[in-house]
């Protein structure tokens, strides 16, 4: 593929190679030129175009991502149809997906051109979530690079997914007699639950005496029930092969699989068989909901992958469970042991707004009212449970126009230091009761109650909104506002610069939640003079 800078009446049928603006509207690369658009181009004066020129053999983005897609996913579980060069595999059940690093290497080497992204080797993915992504880069790219990754792909699997299946789970907890029975009842639910988030439960379940001989006793009573997986609870960490629990297990012609695992936290557990029964000494960690060795040995299980020391020893690579935000679970999974939501939103309203000239956009008026108090007024009447206003300069004449409006005014003394140092003012006010933030930017006009609870409804659902971003999007143009859980806040809080939440995406990418929303409010600002007058000029209602 060439780019090349044409007459524009000569490039029908070529491909535009960037995005062109016009009075009314906008050429977006990648866009066939036919002959209406070539007249438009025409019409507005454009006399020449670079356009992207194929060369002989090569193969249109959208050609090439569908063929080498159709190699990876022969049975089209997973791909969808590709669009600008892109095909998104998705999972259709709960499971987890496995691969050799080498061999998504060698697919990625054959070409630059060629880009695929998986997720984590072993990573729990719940139905609908995305495995992995296929990128053609350029607009064409050449037939012989296409066929060698389809050559490659048919000697080696890319990538495989494993289906949970459901198991019968037994619990035991031993206890001393001091213990009081609060610690028992925290740990059944926890443990209840986490089966639940593997779509498993737990059929039997005994507290018992803290006894070598009392526990092999009830660990041959749940053998003898064909119970497919046991867990062990004990009073006491198990602190070597030599004892109690291991020694139970042996007691009844078990043998012990592992002791010790490469993964912090989980690292004191145990995994024993008997019979037809997996027996594993829980780690004292997996009394809390937090991720930790149990949770990824669960899931090999229930993916009816055979656990060898060999599985087990390779758990060691990316096995330091750090606390970061993304890694607990899916998001459609994580629904547990979360308090009660309560969602604030902070409208940013502190900017000089330098593009604007001597003119503070923010009291211009739009359909007869100052914006920032249009856009107040849309977040008091959503679903939002608070509704902050970050004021820095001009405070006090944005603040008359808000004084009736039952608002928290927060003042950023830092405001010319750029969009983030009214983000941390606003992460700074922040309760503990808050589970999630809502970012308002003060220049979007569009904004509407209706707007901001289809945001709140779509990032609160799935129970897990502690640890995902949500973000709205328009025709894949990534907008405002932006919703952020909890678990964020301290990232929030460390932002330096007038980059804003935005320079924290790229980081988080599995906790990215974008919602795709039916017109352009949410990427249609009023940051110009010129922006302004066309937002006033186009047709919307007030």
């Amino acid at each position: 593929m060439q780019l090349k800078r044409l007459p524009t009446k000569e490039t029908i049928g070529l491909i535009l190679a960037h995005s062109t603006n016009l009075k009314n509207k906008r050429i977006s690369k990648g866009t066939l030129l036919d002959s209406d658009i070539v007249r438009s181009l025409i019409n507005a004066e454009i006399s020449e175009v670079t356009c992207a020129v194929p060369d002989k053999g090569d193969i249109h983005e959208d050609e090439a991502a569908n063929i080498i897609a159709m190699a990876i996913d022969k049975k089209k579980s997973f791909l969808g149809l590709a669009s600008t060069g892109r095909v998104n595999f998705k999972t259709s059940s709960l499971g987890i997906v496995r691969y050799k690093r080498s061999v998504i290497k060698e697919l990625n080497l054959i070409d630059q051109s060629i880009a695929f992204s998986i997720v984590q080797h072993n990573q729990l993915l719940a139905r609908n979530d995305l495995i992995a992504t296929l990128k053609i880069i350029p607009f064409f790219i050449s037939k012989s690079s296409v066929e060698k990754a389809v050559k490659l792909i048919k000697k080696s699997e890319l990538f495989s997914f494993f289906e949970l299946k459901k198991r019968g789970c037994g619990l035991i907890q031993t206890r001393f007699n001091w213990q009081k029975t609060d610690i028992f009842k925290a740990t059944a639910s926890v443990t209840k639950n986490r089966l639940e988030n593997l779509d498993c439960h737990i059929t039997e379940e005994k507290v018992i005496e803290h006894d070598k001989d009392e526990i092999a006793k009830n660990i041959r009573k749940f053998a003898d029930k064909k119970t497919e997986i046991l867990l062990i609870s004990g009073a006491s960490a198990i602190i070597d092969k030599t004892d109690d629990i291991p020694k139970a297990i042996c007691q009844e012609g078990g043998t012990i699989l592992q002791y010790g695992l490469a993964v912090d936290p989980g690292n004191l557990m145990l995994i024993g068989k008997l019979r037809n029964m997996t027996i594993i000494g829980m780690p004292g960690c997996a009394r809390s909901p937090k991720l930790n060795g149990l949770d990824w040995v669960l899931q090999l299980l229930l993916a009816n992958i055979k656990i060898s020391k060999d599985e087990l020893a390779e758990m060691g690579a990316g096995g330091l469970l750090m606390e970061i935000a993304s890694r607990p679970l899916p998001r459609s999974l994580n629904k547990k042991f979360y308090k009660t939501k309560k969602i604030v939103g902070a409208l940013l309203a502190g900017g000089n707004s330098k593009r604007m000239g001597k003119v503070n956009k923010l009291l211009v008026k739009i359909d007869g009212i100052p914006l920032v108090r249009k856009i107040a007024i849309e977040m008091l009447n959503s679903n939002l449970d608070k509704c902050q206003v970050v004021l820095g300069y001009q405070a006090d004449k944005v603040a008359k126009v808000l004084k009736d409006l039952p608002v928290q005014f927060l003042i950023n003394p830092f405001w010319e230091n750029g969009q983030s140092s009214s983000i941390k003012t606003a992460v700074a006010n922040l309760n503990s009761e808050v589970s999630d933030l809502l970012v308002m930017l003060g220049d979007l006009p569009g904004i509407k109650r209706d707007h901001l609870n289809y945001l709140i409804q779509n990032h609160t659902q799935d129970g897990a909104s502690h640890n995902i971003i949500s973000v709205p999007s328009y025709k894949g143009q990534r907008g405002n506002p932006v919703i952020w859980g909890e678990a964020f806040f301290p990232d929030l809080g460390r932002l330096e610069g007038d980059t804003g939440g935005r320079a924290l995406f790229s980081q988080h990418p599995a906790a990215m939640n974008l919602i795709e929303m039916q017109d352009d409010c949410v990427v249609k600002d009023t940051n110009t003079p010129e922006a302004f007058e066309l937002w006033l000029k186009r047709p919307h209602d007030g």
